[in-house]
């Protein structure tokens, strides 16, 4: 089975210079969730883009070099066989029979919203399952997963489902539910942050208060539009 997918080479798929399937979701890229779904339909997919794009191309060869599951070319294709697979407007990754190229993402839909679709699922899963991987995080309490070398205050609310990746400092906030925080961040005392991304290496000021958007370095997005957010006033 073949499954193509086309990634229309669109500024709204852009966040930090990455393109859609290098987004992080958790330790992990979109990429790797999708390669997953291809496992599990024993699917294989080849991802044909507009223009070269290295640091794709790079990290799928160099993340799945022996099991020949994907692999990306530029250019358009001049028919696509076997089977098509995108995300659906829930964050679900199908899979299309048919000869028509399906867009990876929904047309009518922001990508920050479609990727936080699928960020949301992910937290679900590990709500039910738990961590797979507990040499590199710890299940703290039913979907609440916390990376190795954090520090976290006493003071600190983690609701369920929430994941705090690897070399966090948390001081006194309230994080969750449907949270994450990337790896490598600091957030300050005071700070509520739920329904919300805060990628790697952010920072989070005191008394922030966080509800739909993504944090990026000093940027914040609302994730259901994809524009810059409207902040709240800070939490008391």
């Amino acid at each position: 089975m073949n499954a193509d997918a086309f990634l229309y080479d669109l500024p709204s798929v852009l966040l930090n210079g990455e393109s859609f399937f290098l987004w992080e979701i958790g330790q992990r890229r979109v990429i790797d969730h999708w390669m997953d779904h291809l496992f599990r339909s024993n699917a294989t997919m080849t991802l044909w883009l507009e223009h070269n794009d290295e640091p794709l191309t790079d990290y799928v060869s160099g993340t799945f070099p022996l099991c020949k599951r994907a692999e990306v070319k530029a250019g358009l294709p001049d028919a696509a066989t076997g089977t098509c697979t995108f995300v659906n407007a829930e964050g679900s990754i199908q899979l299309q029979r048919g000869s028509a190229i399906a867009p990876c993402l929904p047309p009518d839909q922001p990508v920050t919203k479609t990727w936080f679709a699928m960020v949301r699922k992910w937290l679900a899963e590990l709500q039910k399952f738990g961590t797979q991987l507990p040499e590199l995080e710890t299940q703290v309490a039913p979907g609440v997963i916390v990376g190795h070398h954090c520090s976290i205050s006493k003071d600190t609310v983690l609701n369920a489902p929430c994941w705090i990746g690897a070399g966090c400092t948390i001081s006194g906030a309230v994080i969750g539910p449907n949270a994450v925080i990337g790896e490598e961040c600091v957030v300050a005392a005071g700070s509520e942050i739920t329904e919300s991304y805060v990628l790697s290496h952010s920072y989070v000021r005191p008394n922030r208060r966080l509800d739909g958007v993504i944090v990026s370095g000093r940027k914040i997005f609302d994730h259901a539009t994809g524009h810059p957010a409207v902040m709240s006033k800070p939490a008391k």
